[in-house]
């Protein structure tokens, strides 16, 4: 029988894995897709490295950059815009980025007041829970209503949260721009740069590479699991073959929004069943646009749009750029629709034309089913708490219930590292 199953091939996973089989336990590690990564995934496209999920990366994310240490990778810088944009209702208005930011600023300062009370700690979110319950219990858009802001102040900070909740505003948490505030050292322009500037000049697939090739588990891709099952000295796992393999505790490292897909036997405490019902709130697109225009590092915002956030990624020696998009909703538009990529091109930023688009859908990904941890109301009142909370021999896992850097690599790593010593001490 093996000591470990551990579900999920993401950071989290991978890291648990690892974490276990330098304990001296026999791990098998499985995952549904054809490659490791999870919602984080490194991939050509045409000339261009580009990363479909995930990206950044920051020194403020202390496990992120220990794992970047330790394997010796390096990282790169991205250039500030040239020219920044914003909206305000259908007005579209153009000066430099600490314009813009000054904007944003006054609204993101009334937002976020008091968190040094509320989340006096950010790796330990529920630290005062008592302070942090009035905003857990908020939508972002109506934390947003209750500021009085000015219409620009409004539509920028909108903007500006639209790209961090990749989601709409109504159904996402306060708190979680809250949570990235406080990690970011409590200041807007940090929270900025840990989100948007430092990548790794592998990419993410160098730094789960490296994490996977220290451990010594055994990796099955393409094998997903149906059922979870209890035994009287350990788990079961099903896959969806119908294989059932046995060991002596199982990591599950999968996404809040996907764990309906696995049965576990007997069932999931009620309260985990409510919090994996609630799921998170996540459902966006990251869009990558190679377009001709004027040579320039563009970045444009406006609320609502398809792409509401716009950057240049990449620079092009053929006089093109690559735009990366991020939009709340990825439904709103088909990346294989070029014209209708060009009508919402032509809105947030006339006089570029496109010439391809790509993007993956993690909506309707069956093993993600939505984008990085945007968690809802209530979540770190009611279910975080027992979301990590072991089941038995079971342990959940995924950056999703991670404490820190929730929907970010540093809190997949911080829970498999947190995963894997925890189920070594139910064998």
């Amino acid at each position: 029988m093996l000591d470990v199953i551990v579900i999920g091939g993401g950071f989290a996973g991978v890291t648990a894995a690892r974490e276990l089989s330098l304990r001296g336990r026999s791990v098998l590690l499985l995952e549904g897709r054809d490659r490791l990564g999870g919602r984080t995934w490194t991939a050509r496209w045409g000339q261009d490295q580009i990363e479909y999920g995930g990206g950044w990366v920051h020194w403020h994310q202390p496990h992120t950059w220990s794992e970047i240490t330790r394997a010796g990778l390096t990282v790169e810088l991205s250039d500030p815009p040239e020219v920044a944009s914003w909206f305000v209702g259908e007005q579209r208005r153009s000066g430099t980025a600490d314009e813009r930011d000054a904007i944003a600023g006054r609204g993101w300062d009334r937002f976020v007041d008091g968190v040094r009370t509320s989340l006096p700690s950010p790796h330990f979110p529920r630290q005062a829970i008592g302070e942090l319950a009035r905003m857990d219990g908020m939508t972002i858009r109506q934390r947003l209503d209750e500021l009085g802001l000015s219409d620009e102040e409004y539509d920028v900070l909108a903007a500006e949260l639209e790209s961090v909740a990749h989601g709409p505003l109504d159904e996402a948490g306060a708190v979680s721009v809250l949570r990235w505030h406080a990690l970011s050292g409590y200041s807007l322009e940090l929270t900025q740069y840990t989100g948007g500037r430092v990548t790794l000049t592998t990419g993410t697939r160098g730094l789960l590479d490296a994490i996977a090739g220290q451990g010594r588990q055994e990796t099955r891709l393409s094998t997903p699991v149906a059922a979870v099952r209890c035994t009287l000295d350990g788990v079961e796992v099903e896959t969806r073959d119908g294989e059932l393999i046995g060991a002596r505790t199982a990591v599950v490292g999968v996404p809040l929004n996907a764990l309906p897909a696995i049965e576990f036997e007997p069932a999931l405490s009620e309260g985990k069943r409510e919090a994996i019902a609630l799921g998170q709130a996540s459902r966006g697109i990251k869009i990558f646009i190679r377009a001709s225009g004027e040579r320039v590092n563009q970045n444009v915002i406006k609320p609502g749009h398809e792409f509401g956030y716009l950057d240049t990624e990449i620079m092009s020696e053929d006089g093109t750029q690559v735009l990366i998009g991020f939009g709340l909703d990825g439904d709103a538009i088909d990346p294989a629709d070029l014209p209708a990529v060009q009508r919402a091109l032509d809105v947030i930023l006339p006089g570029y034309r496109a010439l391809e688009a790509t993007a993956h859908d993690w909506l309707g990904d069956e093993f993600s089913r939505g984008t990085w941890a945007i968690h809802r109301p209530g979540w770190y009142t009611h279910h975080h708490a027992e979301m990590r909370r072991p089941e038995g021999r079971v342990v959940l896992a995924g950056s999703d219930i991670a404490n820190g850097w929730a929907g970010f690599i540093d809190g997949a790593i911080e829970s498999g590292l947190w995963a894997g010593a925890v189920a070594d001490g139910l064998i």
